[in-house]
């Protein structure tokens, strides 16, 4: 029996990012490791698409659309001092021993984000096994973080994401009949 192609989804169970590394003209791109976005609440992605109306006696003739870039948001519940160094750039450092341990992420006036890929995990609620994948192949974000006093804080992402020069992709989705992690 074929698998099906539609499916309810039901939260965001996982998001993870990779550094894109390479991405070479008629190559095929490369990835760094797989870092995980703690805490994943929303995920929202849309597509840019530009428009074009050829007009004529007195009536439209033709439509002309493409698809320009996805734009993305996600918000999660924790921070990662590793994820940030993929959006952001900057690095991360271990110094102490214990009990002084610290963890810095330090992002200079010189730092430049990176491209990566993003992965997000939804799970099937119509049967109960399966899943789910969404793959943004090339993204660009910035990051707000919110601290407010009484509550908790609040990290989110918004950017966008362009085709690979390696091979025009831009998004998939895949629904899987058995869950399957992010790899």
């Amino acid at each position: 029996m074929p698998i099906v192609k539609e499916t309810l989804l039901l939260g965001v169970n996982d998001i993870k990012i990779a550094e894109l590394l390479t991405d070479p003209p008629g190559g095929s791109p490369t990835y760094g490791p797989l870092i995980d976005i703690p805490g994943a609440r929303t995920l929202k992605f849309t597509g840019n698409i530009v428009e074009k109306e050829l007009k004529g006696d007195e009536q439209t003739l033709d439509t002309y659309q493409k698809l320009q870039h996805i734009e993305f948001s996600f918000e999660n519940a924790k921070i990662s001092l590793d994820a940030l160094a993929v959006l952001e750039g900057g690095a991360v450092t271990a110094s102490g021993t214990t009990p002084n341990q610290k963890q810095t992420h330090e992002l200079l006036g010189s730092s430049l984000p990176g491209y990566f890929k993003m992965e997000m995990q939804a799970v099937y609620t119509d049967v109960g096994l399966g899943d789910v994948h969404v793959t943004l192949w090339k993204c660009k974000a910035k990051v707000d973080i919110s601290f407010q006093s009484e509550d908790y804080a609040i990290v989110t992402v918004a950017g966008k994401a362009i085709p690979l020069a390696s091979n025009n992709k831009i998004k998939t989705i895949e629904i899987n009949e058995t869950e399957t992690a992010i790899a």
